[in-house]
């Protein structure tokens, strides 16, 4: 991925000399809105055209919450390609688990965790305040959790930051809409991983009707 081209960050700061870079809060809810695009490719036609988004696409419409068949398979994914995590969240919910397994990954593949895999997401400098580590991870995570369709408030800090934007810390644009995009890309895409997440595997013996309950 070429992280010199069509750069959020510079667009932010007015290296471009082009229109001013969208409201970091009204780009989030484009990108959440139209998982049948890449999340750059998202920001970048909401940047250009804003309106040529509105009303045209629509949020995943996949019903139904995530299932352990689903999770497991997601885990599998991530260690075929050597990217799992070492410490794994532990919960009774497969919704809770993805949504932690998301801010993992997060961390792990911005460079918040250490050195990442390289997968072309621009690093987290070393110095980074965790205000701005937490504000990345959180819109990360919120970002694919709307994109997959989850029932995913943003909520606490997150929150705060989006409804006063003058108080958000400094952060990288790039950082956080390649990393979405590379997560994304690990399942095959937005709607790939949404449609995986849910899956329903079947049972390897078949229920005889006289003992359902």
């Amino acid at each position: 991925m070429d992280q010199n081209s069509n750069s959020f960050d510079a667009l932010g700061a007015g290296e471009h000399g082009h229109r001013p870079a969208m409201p970091w809060d009204q780009l989030l809810a484009v990108i959440r809105r139209t998982p049948q695009l890449s999340a750059i490719d998202a920001a970048l036609i909401a940047q250009q055209r804003p309106d040529a988004t509105s009303g045209v696409l629509s949020p995943f419409r996949t019903a139904g919450t995530p299932t352990w068949d689903g999770l497991h398979t997601v885990l599998s994914t991530l260690r075929r390609k050597n990217l799992l995590p070492t410490h794994l969240p532990q919960t009774r919910s497969a919704s809770v688990m993805l949504t932690r397994l998301l801010t993992e990954l997060a961390l792990i593949f911005t460079g918040h965790r250490g050195e990442g895999p390289d997968l072309g997401v621009a690093a987290a400098e070393s110095t980074a305040e965790l205000a701005q580590v937490r504000f990345e991870t959180e819109c990360i995570a919120w970002l694919i959790a709307g994109r997959l369709g989850l029932r995913a408030a943003a909520t606490g800090v997150l929150r705060g930051y989006l409804k006063h934007g003058e108080l958000i810390p400094e952060f990288s644009r790039d950082r956080v809409l390649q990393t979405v995009e590379t997560i994304e890309d690990v399942f095959g895409g937005a709607l790939d991983f949404g449609t995986t997440i849910r899956e329903e595997l079947p049972s390897l013996f078949e229920l005889d009707d006289s003992l359902a309950v």
